[in-house]
Order: C-alpha cells, then sequence, then structure tokens
C-alpha cells in the first residue's frame, strides 16, 4: 500500500501525519513530494527518513529540480493575479499530476495537515474504482453556481485506472487562477479530476473523511499554530 503527500514547508507536522497514518494503518510506505521553498521536509527529519528508509521515500523538488513552478506559471499567459498564496492549488494539482504520471499502482493521497483517527487500509480494497473518499461541494457564490469535487485531504486514486481512460488530475484550462478565458467554470483542488471521471462514466466509492481523519483546516500552515493542534491530539500519533 502506498499514499503520497504534499509537502510545503511544515515538516513536523507532516512528520507526525505520517506517525498517524502509521499508527492505524501498519505497513504503508509513504512518498513526500517536497515542494518547500523555506522548511524542507529532510531540514527536520534527517533522522527520520534515515530510521524509517524503507517506508519512506523523499522526492526533493525544493529548487525546482523537477518542476521548475515559475517556468511552469510562465505557460498560462492569460492567468489571473495571484489571490495569495502564489498559485498554491495549482502548483499543488500540478504536483498530484507529476505524482500519477509516475506511479505504476494505485496511491491514496494525503495531505500534510491531518492526522488519522482509524484504520484506512478500506481505501485501497476498491480497486474497481477511480477513486474512493468524500465528495465536497465548492461553492462560488459570485459567479453563482457550485462545484462538485473530490476532498483532497485523504483520498484514493486509481492510476492504472487514470491512464487507461486518459484521466487527469490537473487541466491548466479549468484551474482557478490560471486562465481568464472560461469565468464561469473555473474548477479548484480536486473538481477537475471528478468531472473528468463523471463523465467517464466510472464507478466511485464515497466514504465520510470526518470518520477517518481530523483536518487542521483551510491555511493551516499560514494562520495557526500546527504543533499545539498537534500536541492536543497527540493521542492519534504518539
Amino acid at each position: 500500500m502506498k499514499a503520497a503527500i504534499v509537502h510545503y514547508n511544515t515538516p513536523r507536522l507532516t512528520r507526525c501525519a505520517i506517525l498517524s497514518l502509521w499508527k492505524h494503518t501498519p505497513g504503508v510506505h509513504v512518498t513526500v513530494f517536497d515542494n518547500s521553498d523555506r522548511l524542507t521536509f529532510m531540514s527536520k527529519n534527517a533522522v527520520f527518513v534515515q530510521d524509517f528508509a524503507p517506508m519512506v521515500t523523499v522526492i526533493d523538488n525544493t529548487r525546482g529540480q523537477l518542476i521548475d513552478f515559475e517556468a511552469w506559471l510562465r505557460t498560462f499567459p492569460d492567468r489571473e493575479p495571484s489571490p495569495g498564496n502564489n498559485y498554491g492549488s495549482a502548483k499543488h494539482c500540478y504536483s498530484v499530476q507529476w505524482l500519477c504520471d509516475h506511479a505504476e499502482e494505485p496511491l491514496v493521497l494525503m495531505d500534510s495537515d491531518v492526522l488519522i483517527r482509524r484504520d484506512i487500509s478500506v481505501f485501497w480494497q476498491h480497486t474497481e474504482c477511480a477513486w474512493v473518499g468524500e465528495l465536497g461541494e465548492n461553492v462560488r457564490r459570485r459567479f453563482g453556481y457550485d462545484i462538485q469535487k473530490v476532498q483532497p485531504f485523504l483520498c484514493f486514486l486509481n492510476v492504472p485506472m487514470m491512464e487507461t481512460h486518459g484521466i487527469r488530475y490537473f487541466n491548466g484550462d479549468w484551474m482557478w487562477n490560471l486562465t481568464t478565458q472560461r469565468p464561469n467554470h473555473r474548477y479548484d483542488t480536486g473538481a477537475w479530476f471528478h468531472k473528468a471521471v463523471r463523465e467517464a462514466g466510472l464507478p466511485v466509492y464515497e466514504l465520510p473523511l470526518s470518520d477517518y481523519i481530523l483536518h487542521l483546516g483551510h491555511g493551516s500552515w499560514r494562520d495557526k499554530n500546527p504543533m499545539e493542534w498537534v500536541r492536543e491530539h497527540r493521542e492519534l500519533w504518539k
């Protein structure tokens, strides 16, 4: 079983997320795709990775070795001004796409600001589904429409099925703030993927994420003290 985390500047939080995963679902191999520009995952976790080497793989993109995001953003000349997070959602989606492009088997995508509450091996038991997780509503009231999306906090992505049906997690033409050409149909994290899966008629399996995770919340790495939250819920990872 494999899980992947796209990491950004929260090395201690990410480590606790991994420990909580292993506490409730032992034997999962974790791949950390590190996009940090300040606090890299290895800066605080070198010994941790050494101790758990067979179970942790760190993919280093901290200097744009694999995805040069500044160059990549220039390929979208009609993009809107940055909303304040330097196109963070778009970068996240493109990082997930990179992981899918280089994976040969299904994986569970896991956010770094979640703690696992119970065994999640059920996610890997639905290999006939395109994805397993929870469907959320993404409401953009000023445009007057609702968008359904696959919640990115924890979800199973059936990479072989995606490849067979030509389904991609990322589509820049439908990504918030990367284009001004489709003002009524722009999607953020997980929404284009859901649209493509739905239109292909592929099976999905929905699970209530609140049964499986605690989520620190939107903008957690900027707006809150993550380690205070982690210590408060130490029973989930310690």
